[in-house]
Protein backbone atom coordinates (compact mmCIF):
# COMPACT_ATOMS: atom_id res chain seq x y z
CA UNK A 1 0.00 0.00 0.00
CA UNK A 2 2.92 2.31 0.62
CA UNK A 3 3.46 5.02 -2.02
CA UNK A 4 6.29 7.17 -0.68
CA UNK A 5 7.78 7.31 -4.17
CA UNK A 6 11.03 9.13 -4.45
CA UNK A 7 11.31 7.13 -7.69
CA UNK A 8 9.39 9.93 -9.42
CA UNK A 9 12.73 11.60 -10.15
CA UNK A 10 13.70 8.59 -12.25
CA UNK A 11 10.68 8.87 -14.51
CA UNK A 12 10.88 11.07 -17.56
CA UNK A 13 8.31 13.84 -18.08
CA UNK A 14 5.27 13.10 -20.17
CA UNK A 15 6.00 13.49 -23.84
CA UNK A 16 3.39 14.86 -26.16
CA UNK A 17 1.01 12.34 -27.69
CA UNK A 18 -1.46 13.02 -30.49
CA UNK A 19 -4.45 14.93 -29.16
CA UNK A 20 -2.80 15.92 -25.87
CA UNK A 21 -0.88 18.95 -24.63
CA UNK A 22 1.57 20.59 -26.98
CA UNK A 23 4.27 20.84 -24.28
CA UNK A 24 5.78 18.53 -21.70
CA UNK A 25 3.77 18.30 -18.50
CA UNK A 26 6.92 18.42 -16.43
CA UNK A 27 8.13 21.64 -18.06
CA UNK A 28 7.60 24.95 -16.24
CA UNK A 29 4.24 26.49 -17.00
CA UNK A 30 4.38 29.64 -19.11
CA UNK A 31 1.47 32.11 -19.19
CA UNK A 32 -0.29 31.94 -22.52
CA UNK A 33 1.31 28.63 -23.52
CA UNK A 34 -0.56 27.15 -26.46
CA UNK A 35 -2.43 23.92 -25.84
CA UNK A 36 -3.61 21.40 -28.38
CA UNK A 37 -6.26 19.48 -26.52
CA UNK A 38 -7.58 17.60 -29.54
CA UNK A 39 -11.25 16.66 -29.88
CA UNK A 40 -13.38 16.88 -26.73
CA UNK A 41 -13.75 13.60 -24.85
CA UNK A 42 -17.13 11.85 -24.85
CA UNK A 43 -19.53 12.32 -21.92
CA UNK A 44 -19.45 9.71 -19.21
CA UNK A 45 -21.59 6.64 -19.70
CA UNK A 46 -21.85 3.41 -17.77
CA UNK A 47 -18.65 1.54 -18.67
CA UNK A 48 -18.31 -1.58 -20.66
CA UNK A 49 -17.17 -4.59 -18.62
CA UNK A 50 -13.56 -4.37 -19.74
CA UNK A 51 -13.16 -0.58 -19.73
CA UNK A 52 -11.64 -0.52 -16.24
CA UNK A 53 -9.09 -3.25 -16.85
CA UNK A 54 -5.34 -3.51 -17.02
CA UNK A 55 -5.56 -4.73 -20.62
CA UNK A 56 -7.48 -1.58 -21.60
CA UNK A 57 -4.94 0.60 -19.79
CA UNK A 58 -2.11 -1.18 -21.57
CA UNK A 59 -3.87 -0.57 -24.89
CA UNK A 60 -3.57 3.16 -24.14
CA UNK A 61 -0.08 3.09 -22.65
CA UNK A 62 1.09 5.77 -25.11
CA UNK A 63 -0.95 8.16 -22.96
CA UNK A 64 0.14 7.55 -19.34
CA UNK A 65 -2.72 9.67 -18.02
CA UNK A 66 -5.49 7.95 -19.96
CA UNK A 67 -7.05 7.07 -16.61
CA UNK A 68 -8.29 10.67 -16.39
CA UNK A 69 -10.86 9.76 -19.03
CA UNK A 70 -12.30 7.18 -16.66
CA UNK A 71 -12.28 8.98 -13.29
CA UNK A 72 -13.51 12.26 -11.84
CA UNK A 73 -10.73 14.24 -10.20
CA UNK A 74 -11.20 16.27 -7.01
CA UNK A 75 -8.45 18.18 -5.23
CA UNK A 76 -8.50 19.04 -1.53
CA UNK A 77 -5.89 21.70 -0.76
CA UNK A 78 -4.46 22.34 2.68
CA UNK A 79 -4.71 26.11 3.24
CA UNK A 80 -3.69 25.98 6.90
CA UNK A 81 -1.25 28.50 8.37
CA UNK A 82 1.76 26.22 7.88
CA UNK A 83 1.29 26.29 4.09
CA UNK A 84 2.12 30.00 3.89
CA UNK A 85 5.13 30.78 1.71
CA UNK A 86 7.05 28.46 -0.60
CA UNK A 87 4.73 25.46 -0.18
CA UNK A 88 1.70 27.50 -1.16
CA UNK A 89 3.45 28.82 -4.26
CA UNK A 90 4.55 25.30 -5.26
CA UNK A 91 1.01 23.95 -5.00
CA UNK A 92 -0.31 26.91 -6.98
CA UNK A 93 2.22 26.36 -9.77
CA UNK A 94 1.51 22.61 -9.90
CA UNK A 95 -2.25 23.20 -10.16
CA UNK A 96 -1.75 25.71 -12.97
CA UNK A 97 -0.17 22.83 -14.90
CA UNK A 98 -2.71 20.27 -13.72
CA UNK A 99 -5.89 22.00 -14.90
CA UNK A 100 -5.14 21.87 -18.66
CA UNK A 101 -3.77 18.32 -18.39
CA UNK A 102 -7.00 17.10 -16.81
CA UNK A 103 -9.11 19.10 -19.24
CA UNK A 104 -7.30 17.59 -22.22
CA UNK A 105 -8.68 14.23 -21.05
CA UNK A 106 -12.00 15.27 -19.52
CA UNK A 107 -13.88 18.41 -20.51
CA UNK A 108 -15.42 18.56 -17.00
CA UNK A 109 -12.06 19.74 -15.65
CA UNK A 110 -11.31 19.38 -11.93
CA UNK A 111 -13.14 20.25 -8.72
CA UNK A 112 -11.20 22.21 -6.11
CA UNK A 113 -11.81 22.41 -2.35
CA UNK A 114 -9.80 23.87 0.50
CA UNK A 115 -9.43 22.72 4.10
CA UNK A 116 -10.60 26.06 5.52
CA UNK A 117 -11.73 28.38 2.73
CA UNK A 118 -15.26 28.06 1.32
CA UNK A 119 -16.16 29.35 -2.12
CA UNK A 120 -19.09 31.32 -0.72
CA UNK A 121 -17.09 32.75 2.19
CA UNK A 122 -15.34 36.09 2.71
CA UNK A 123 -12.64 36.82 0.17
CA UNK A 124 -13.91 34.33 -2.42
CA UNK A 125 -13.17 35.55 -5.96
CA UNK A 126 -16.21 36.67 -7.91
CA UNK A 127 -17.29 34.52 -10.83
CA UNK A 128 -15.22 31.45 -9.92
CA UNK A 129 -17.81 29.44 -7.98
CA UNK A 130 -21.27 28.13 -8.81
CA UNK A 131 -24.19 29.40 -6.74
CA UNK A 132 -25.08 25.81 -5.96
CA UNK A 133 -23.08 22.59 -6.44
CA UNK A 134 -23.77 20.21 -9.32
CA UNK A 135 -25.68 17.06 -8.43
CA UNK A 136 -23.78 14.63 -6.24
CA UNK A 137 -21.12 17.16 -5.24
CA UNK A 138 -20.45 18.94 -1.96
CA UNK A 139 -21.03 22.69 -1.60
CA UNK A 140 -18.34 25.34 -1.05
CA UNK A 141 -16.02 24.16 -3.80
CA UNK A 142 -14.89 25.39 -7.21
CA UNK A 143 -16.29 23.10 -9.90
CA UNK A 144 -15.18 22.16 -13.41
CA UNK A 145 -12.01 24.26 -13.33
CA UNK A 146 -10.49 24.02 -16.79
CA UNK A 147 -7.84 26.70 -17.09
CA UNK A 148 -4.78 28.04 -15.33
CA UNK A 149 -6.14 31.58 -15.08
CA UNK A 150 -8.96 30.41 -12.78
CA UNK A 151 -6.43 28.66 -10.53
CA UNK A 152 -4.43 31.89 -10.46
CA UNK A 153 -7.47 33.99 -9.53
CA UNK A 154 -8.53 31.63 -6.73
CA UNK A 155 -5.07 31.32 -5.17
CA UNK A 156 -4.36 35.04 -5.40
CA UNK A 157 -7.53 35.72 -3.42
CA UNK A 158 -6.55 33.41 -0.52
CA UNK A 159 -4.05 33.53 2.30
CA UNK A 160 -3.36 30.25 4.14
CA UNK A 161 -4.72 30.49 7.65
CA UNK A 162 -6.22 28.10 10.20
CA UNK A 163 -5.98 24.43 11.24
CA UNK A 164 -5.97 21.21 9.18
CA UNK A 165 -9.50 19.70 9.46
CA UNK A 166 -8.80 16.73 7.20
CA UNK A 167 -11.53 14.45 8.60
CA UNK A 168 -14.31 17.02 8.32
CA UNK A 169 -13.45 18.16 4.81
CA UNK A 170 -13.10 14.64 3.44
CA UNK A 171 -16.47 13.71 4.95
CA UNK A 172 -17.96 16.88 3.47
CA UNK A 173 -16.73 15.88 -0.01
CA UNK A 174 -17.31 12.12 0.06
CA UNK A 175 -20.72 11.89 1.76
CA UNK A 176 -22.63 13.31 -1.27
CA UNK A 177 -20.74 10.93 -3.55
CA UNK A 178 -21.63 7.94 -1.36
CA UNK A 179 -25.28 9.05 -1.39
CA UNK A 180 -25.13 9.14 -5.18
CA UNK A 181 -23.72 5.61 -5.22
CA UNK A 182 -26.47 4.31 -2.93
CA UNK A 183 -29.17 5.91 -5.06
CA UNK A 184 -27.86 4.50 -8.36
CA UNK A 185 -29.23 1.22 -9.74
CA UNK A 186 -25.61 0.03 -9.88
CA UNK A 187 -22.28 1.53 -8.74
CA UNK A 188 -21.18 1.13 -12.36
CA UNK A 189 -23.61 3.93 -13.24
CA UNK A 190 -21.54 6.41 -11.19
CA UNK A 191 -18.19 7.59 -12.43
CA UNK A 192 -15.31 6.51 -10.15
CA UNK A 193 -13.70 9.25 -8.07
CA UNK A 194 -10.08 10.10 -7.29
CA UNK A 195 -9.47 12.59 -4.47
CA UNK A 196 -6.03 14.18 -4.29
CA UNK A 197 -5.20 15.70 -0.90
CA UNK A 198 -2.24 18.10 -0.93
CA UNK A 199 -1.15 18.77 2.66
CA UNK A 200 1.92 19.65 4.68
CA UNK A 201 0.71 19.18 8.23
CA UNK A 202 -0.72 16.68 10.65
CA UNK A 203 -4.53 16.80 10.89
CA UNK A 204 -5.81 18.69 13.88
CA UNK A 205 -6.11 20.28 16.29
CA UNK A 206 -6.12 17.61 18.98
CA UNK A 207 -8.41 17.85 21.99
CA UNK A 208 -6.91 18.37 25.47
CA UNK A 209 -7.32 14.64 26.17
CA UNK A 210 -5.11 13.77 23.19
CA UNK A 211 -7.93 12.63 20.91
CA UNK A 212 -7.66 13.99 17.38
CA UNK A 213 -11.14 14.40 15.85
CA UNK A 214 -9.57 15.40 12.52
CA UNK A 215 -7.73 12.10 12.07
CA UNK A 216 -9.21 10.73 8.81
CA UNK A 217 -8.37 7.11 9.60
CA UNK A 218 -11.77 6.09 11.13
CA UNK A 219 -13.58 7.84 8.29
CA UNK A 220 -11.57 5.99 5.65
CA UNK A 221 -12.29 2.65 7.32
CA UNK A 222 -16.00 3.55 7.37
CA UNK A 223 -16.06 4.31 3.63
CA UNK A 224 -14.07 1.18 2.78
CA UNK A 225 -16.61 -0.99 4.60
CA UNK A 226 -19.51 0.86 2.95
CA UNK A 227 -18.08 0.34 -0.52
CA UNK A 228 -17.53 -3.35 0.24
CA UNK A 229 -21.11 -3.75 1.44
CA UNK A 230 -22.56 -2.27 -1.77
CA UNK A 231 -20.29 -4.39 -3.97
CA UNK A 232 -18.65 -1.42 -5.67
CA UNK A 233 -15.57 -2.10 -7.82
CA UNK A 234 -12.27 -1.67 -5.97
CA UNK A 235 -11.43 1.32 -8.16
CA UNK A 236 -14.68 3.18 -7.31
CA UNK A 237 -13.04 5.55 -4.82
CA UNK A 238 -9.39 6.37 -4.24
CA UNK A 239 -7.79 8.94 -1.93
CA UNK A 240 -4.23 10.05 -2.66
CA UNK A 241 -2.48 11.97 0.13
CA UNK A 242 0.53 13.95 -1.07
CA UNK A 243 2.67 15.46 1.67
CA UNK A 244 4.25 18.75 0.67
CA UNK A 245 7.28 19.36 2.91
CA UNK A 246 8.96 17.31 5.61
CA UNK A 247 6.90 17.85 8.78
CA UNK A 248 7.55 14.79 10.97
CA UNK A 249 4.03 14.78 12.43
CA UNK A 250 2.49 14.79 8.96
CA UNK A 251 4.76 11.96 7.87
CA UNK A 252 3.77 9.85 10.89
CA UNK A 253 0.07 10.49 10.26
CA UNK A 254 0.37 9.46 6.60
CA UNK A 255 2.37 6.36 7.48
CA UNK A 256 -0.47 5.31 9.82
CA UNK A 257 -2.90 5.59 6.90
CA UNK A 258 -0.47 3.68 4.71
CA UNK A 259 -0.45 0.74 7.12
CA UNK A 260 -4.23 0.32 7.32
CA UNK A 261 -5.20 -3.34 7.44
CA UNK A 262 -8.30 -5.17 8.59
CA UNK A 263 -10.25 -7.16 6.04
CA UNK A 264 -11.51 -4.21 3.97
CA UNK A 265 -10.54 -2.68 0.66
CA UNK A 266 -7.54 -0.39 0.28
CA UNK A 267 -8.65 3.07 -0.87
CA UNK A 268 -5.65 5.14 0.30
CA UNK A 269 -2.21 5.86 -1.14
CA UNK A 270 0.37 8.25 0.27
CA UNK A 271 3.28 10.10 -1.28
CA UNK A 272 5.91 12.21 0.43
CA UNK A 273 7.20 15.03 -1.73
CA UNK A 274 9.81 16.91 0.31
CA UNK A 275 11.42 18.93 -2.46
CA UNK A 276 14.49 16.74 -2.80
CA UNK A 277 13.44 15.88 -6.34
CA UNK A 278 12.66 19.47 -7.30
CA UNK A 279 9.40 21.40 -7.00
CA UNK A 280 6.01 19.75 -6.97
CA UNK A 281 4.61 19.42 -10.50
CA UNK A 282 1.41 18.25 -12.17
CA UNK A 283 3.44 15.40 -13.64
CA UNK A 284 4.50 14.27 -10.17
CA UNK A 285 0.95 14.51 -8.79
CA UNK A 286 -0.59 12.50 -11.61
CA UNK A 287 2.11 9.83 -11.56
CA UNK A 288 1.40 9.35 -7.85
CA UNK A 289 -2.34 9.02 -8.54
CA UNK A 290 -1.68 6.66 -11.44
CA UNK A 291 0.21 4.35 -9.08
CA UNK A 292 -2.88 4.05 -6.90
CA UNK A 293 -5.17 3.52 -9.90
CA UNK A 294 -2.92 0.77 -11.24
CA UNK A 295 -2.93 -0.99 -7.88
CA UNK A 296 -6.71 -0.93 -7.52
CA UNK A 297 -7.24 -2.14 -11.08
CA UNK A 298 -4.88 -5.03 -10.38
CA UNK A 299 -6.70 -5.84 -7.12
CA UNK A 300 -10.09 -5.69 -8.84
CA UNK A 301 -8.91 -8.10 -11.52
CA UNK A 302 -7.98 -10.65 -9.11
Amino acid sequence: MKRFISRLKNQSPLQKQPGTMSRQVGAPWQPGAALDNGPPPPPYAAPETNQYSRSNMRAHEADPFYFLYLFDTVLLIDDSSSMLGRRWREVQAALRQLAPVCTSHDDDGIDLYFMNHCSDGPGAPMGCAATRPPGGKAPWGYYNVTDASTIETIFNSLRPCGPTPTHDRLRHIIDPYMAQLRAAPSPLDVRPLNIIVLTDGRPGPELPNGVNPQDPLPLIVHYAHALDSMGAPLYQLGIQFIQVGDDAGATAALEALDKLRGGFRDIVDTTKYDGGDGPLTADGILKAVLGGVDKRLDDDAG
